[in-house]
């Protein structure tokens, strides 16, 4: 992983890790400044918002993030409103991060803003005060007379600021951050002098010490002990200006033009449209073993300009379906239906949630609660039933690598019965190719076989099967009084079945879990243990849906799970416990208190809601 990979990885780390959206993120030090040594960390300073809707509420929120230093990174950034109160007063390090020649994250059009925001409210007495400071500082600490030996990296640290603040007292404006653009305030005779510094600075270790330089120190002395500058421009009182643009940054992405394709699981995972994620699955179910996969379910809203536009999204997922995340309009959707995926996704335990946006509140999980969960759980339960006991035709019956061919299922009449074509053909020593059907009357798929080699008929028939990928019987025209060699039949309906079931079976060869295929084929139960113990866990929680008006994930009987998935149990004894916890979620739901259906103008009206605080 190259420098910038490891960066950008760290920033999207962050964003996910805090619930943060990085605006902007650039270099800040020496390797702006254009004088890093070789082991000089990266300096990475951002700028970064909270949600939009964290704005509106009470509590205060982080202003600062400060990572520790890992790897040569050294990251750091200011939320928004933090900057924009250093803005105000031209704090000189957010001065450098806006002008930073070394940008490793921007949104669109952000410095631009950021830039003329600055301008507004530009302070050059702040600015000059600041490096000034600074040099002052250094001249008097690390500078001092009583060191007889420095640090390159202090003589430069000392020049520049020195030079920044001669730059600003001139052109009224904000100094440049690359270090040989100030180079123009520097007398003439200590060029020499600076490029000798740069050299070693560039060749040593950051503690290295060197002789002290006595033209440089002349120079520096002479400056840091000037009389300031007077007549500057204070920061103003005022600034509404940066009101408006603290509106505008927080929001920034809201109205961003974004269409179908757009909708990725990187994109959807972004703060502007995540609203949801967490591990779902046999983490949270309580049921995961070492080799368990990670399931994450989540949801994002589409912004508005999408929303009115012909395309429409309902669910980003990634090939194997663990990783899904449903458009907001689609997962309520699935609420009103008590879709047993989609009402889970609100009971999850808090150590699986990821992230969850303020919006997600306005959501009551009680009114989704409906006896339309008797079907819902019941029948998705009885769903796992079958999917469980079609898995072992897929153990007990494993499709070869390679496909069979249609000529196999083809057989030329014998007597009482049949010769498989292929034998029949080479027997004759005759190819395929030379041959010719004709269909027969009132008898499916049931052929006439011509052949004949002479060379007057050579290429006449166009042979038996078709070349294209679909492979198909082909019919040739033959002449009245040709006589056919022999008569064929073509099992065409099973030869479809076959390809059918070796293109299901490879396809699920190469998406199985192979874990836990090696545990149902151990077991030799003859059913997929899994599915099985999600069927008595969905039973469960519909039962307890029914007599407590509740989900509770991580099941008490989390033991008794464990061991179905282990494959203790029979299927026929698995069968005779779920069908008795049917009768017993049936009686439940008869005599419970819950409503039919989920009110759709209750669920609309949230959805609505919903929207409109995202907005």
């Amino acid at each position: 992983m190259t420098i910038k990979e490891k960066i950008q990885k760290l920033l999207t780390d962050t964003e996910k890790e805090l619930g943060v959206r990085i605006l902007y993120a650039c270099e800040s030090g020496s390797r702006a400044w254009g004088f890093a040594s070789p082991d000089s960390d990266y300096d990475i300073r951002f700028i970064y918002a909270h949600p939009e809707s964290e704005y509106l509420k009470v509590h205060s929120l982080k202003d600062t993030i400060e990572i520790p230093i890992h790897d040569d990174l050294d990251p750091g950034g200011w939320e928004v409103r933090k900057a924009l109160s250093l803005l105000r007063k031209s704090n000189g390090a957010l001065s450098e991060w806006l002008h930073s020649p070394i940008v490793y994250r921007e949104e669109p059009g952000f410095l631009d803003a950021w830039r003329a925001g600055y301008a507004e409210v530009f302070s050059d007495k702040a600015l000059y005060d600041h490096y000034r400071g600074l040099a002052r500082q250094m001249w008097k600490g690390s500078l001092g007379s009583e060191h007889e030996s420095v640090r390159a990296k202090t003589y430069l640290y000392c020049l520049r600021s020195t030079l920044s603040a001669l730059w600003v007292a001139e052109k009224k404006s904000p100094s440049p951050v690359e270090f040989f653009k100030l180079l123009g305030f520097l007398p003439d005779h200590l060029h020499g002098t600076i490029d000798t510094l740069l050299e070693h600075k560039s060749g040593s270790g950051e503690k290295e010490t060197m002789p002290r330089i006595t033209e440089l120190d002349d120079f520096l002395e002479t400056e840091v002990h000037r009389e300031p500058v007077t007549g500057m421009l204070r920061p103003p009182e005022e600034c509404p200006g940066l009101d408006k643009l603290f509106q505008k940054t927080i929001k920034a992405r809201k109205n961003a033009y974004i269409q179908k394709s757009d909708f990725t699981l990187p994109r959807v995972r972004e703060k502007d449209l995540l609203l949801f994620e967490a591990v779902a699955g046999s983490q949270a179910y309580g049921t995961n073993t070492p080799q368990s996969d990670v399931d994450l379910r989540g949801i994002f809203a589409a912004p508005d300009s999408f929303l009115t536009a012909a395309e429409s999204i309902e669910q980003v997922q990634d090939e194997k379906g663990d990783e899904v995340y449903y458009e907001l309009g689609k997962y309520m959707q699935l609420l009103m239906k008590s879709n047993p995926n989609a009402l889970e996704m609100l009971y999850l335990p808090e150590d699986c949630i990821r992230y969850s946006h303020a919006v997600m509140d306005l959501i009551d999980p009680q009114i989704f609660l409906t006896k339309q969960c008797e079907m819902s759980f019941g029948g998705y339960a009885l769903g796992q039933v079958r999917k469980a006991r079609g898995l072992n035709k897929k153990i007990v019956n494993p499709e070869p690598e390679k496909r069979r061919e249609l000529i196999d299922f083809c057989q030329v009449l014998s007597g009482q019965g049949g010769v498989k074509l292929d034998e029949w053909l080479k027997k004759r020593d005759i190819s395929a190719g030379d041959c010719g059907l004709v269909a027969v009357n009132h008898a499916s798929n049931t052929y006439a076989i011509f052949h004949d080699p002479s060379d007057d008929l050579s290429g006449q028939y166009r042979g038996m099967f078709s070349t294209s990928k679909e492979k198909d019987v082909i019919c040739s025209s033959v002449k009245k009084d040709a006589e056919p060699i022999g008569w064929m039949t073509c099992n065409v309906d099973a030869f479809k079945r076959h390809c059918k079931m070796h293109r299901e079976y490879w396809d699920w060869v190469k998406t199985r879990n192979e874990d836990r295929f090696l545990v149902n084929s151990e077991h030799g139960r003859g059913y997929d243990s899994k599915n099985m113990m999600h069927t008595l866990r969905l039973l469960e929680i519909a039962e307890m849906i029914a007599t407590e008006g509740k989900i509770q994930l991580r099941s008490p009987n989390v033991d008794f799970l464990m061991r179905v998935r282990a494959g203790d149990f029979s299927y026929d004894e698995l069968l005779n416990m779920a069908e008795e916890k049917m009768q017993a979620v049936s009686a439940a739901y008869a005599s419970c208190s819950l409503p039919e259906n989920v009110d759709f103008h209750q669920a609309n009206a949230v959805l609505c809601e919903m929207r409109e605080f995202l907005r």
